[in-house]
């Protein structure tokens, strides 16, 4: 249900078409959740069944027709009331990078450490990411969930970056001890 909820939370700032929705999703929550577009279009037609939201047809001429999604106070009171059940938070430890980092001593260490290095590449270039995505577009007028997602995010990538500077001293000294 959590795309629901996602969805109606966008919602509570504006209605929006589903294209927009999409955007936005892509654009504030992609550091946290992930939905394909298919996944986006369904759930509005099922919370609109479900008077969570109510959608205005718009004509237009050069273009597809649209629809304009906006909440209704059936779906706003969902979203309260989901955010004051109590939560069983379990993190999720679901990791191709660490199963790969698990098994590193099966390659030569060379390769091991390029892994690493190259994995703390991309994790740098991803808080960089959004970092200037923040420049770009943060104001004033964001949510304060933007804001600490987005900062968790960062502190996450960067947090591995410095992880990774520890596992190659690690593999390092592993192999002058074993020299």
């Amino acid at each position: 249900m959590a795309l629901r909820h996602a969805l109606l939370g966008l919602l509570t700032h504006q209605p929006a078409t589903g294209y927009a929705l999409n955007a936005t999703f892509k654009a504030q929550m992609i550091h946290f959740w992930h939905a394909h577009h298919t996944q986006i279009y369904r759930e509005l037609l099922k919370m609109e069944d479900e008077a969570l939201v109510s959608s205005e047809h718009v004509a237009q001429h050069d273009l597809p027709d649209k629809k304009i999604y906006s909440i209704t106070d059936t779906g706003r009171q969902e979203l309260i009331d989901w955010l004051r059940q109590p939560t069983s938070y379990q993190p999720k430890m679901k990791d191709e990078n660490l199963l790969r980092v698990s098994l590193l001593q099966l390659l030569p260490l060379d390769e091991a450490i390029r892994y690493v290095e190259e994995t703390k590449a991309h994790h740098e270039q991803v808080a960089h990411q959004i970092r200037a995505f923040q420049a770009a577009h943060q104001s004033e007028a964001d949510t304060l969930g933007y804001l600490l997602t987005s900062e968790y995010a960062i502190r996450m990538m960067e947090n591995y970056a410095g992880w990774a500077d520890w596992a190659i001293e690690q593999m390092k000294q592993r192999d002058t001890d074993a020299t």
